[in-house]
């Protein structure tokens, strides 16, 4: 992966990516657990993206480990950032696989098991409840990290 595209790091602009990509999967994979109905709906949809967040994900994982490595000064304020973005690939990827996990149980007729799908709906809504909880401290320990010394609140 290349360190710089258009002169800027790639990492700051494939996380424009993640930050967006990431909730919707997980708000996505959210509405398809509560809502049968949607979920035969939009159920495959929701599925692809969430399985594209993975590498989209990773990526941006690998391009954040060559800015940290590339640059002394994020090595002194980042360190928090680069832990958790090293594991936000695996909750995202268990957020994938649940909602996988949701659409071939209703394609293959589980769906009529009641107690199969509250299971696996259970375990999708918690897995993409966490997940949405992660990617917030990472972006917010990105965000202190890359501007905590340049804006200065004051509160009165």
């Amino acid at each position: 992966m290349p360190y710089t595209v258009f002169g800027l790091p790639t990492h700051v602009l494939i996380i424009h990516v993640t930050v967006v990509g990431i909730p919707l999967a997980c708000l996505g994979v959210l509405a398809i657990a509560i809502r049968p109905a949607w979920r035969r709906r939009f159920g495959w949809w929701v599925a692809g993206l969430s399985v594209i967040m993975v590498p989209v994900t990773y990526a941006t994982q690998l391009a954040g480990t060559q800015l940290y490595n590339h640059n002394s000064y994020l090595q002194s304020v980042a360190a928090q950032h680069k832990a958790l973005g090293s594991t936000l690939v695996w909750f995202v990827a268990a957020v994938a696989v649940l909602a996988l996990a949701l659409e071939l149980a209703e394609k293959r007729g589980y769906a009529d098991h009641h107690a199969t799908m509250v299971v696996i709906a259970a375990l999708a809504i918690g897995a993409s409840a966490i997940c949405l909880v992660r990617v917030v401290q990472v972006g917010d320990s990105g965000a202190r990290a890359a501007w905590g010394g340049i804006v200065q609140t004051t509160h009165k």
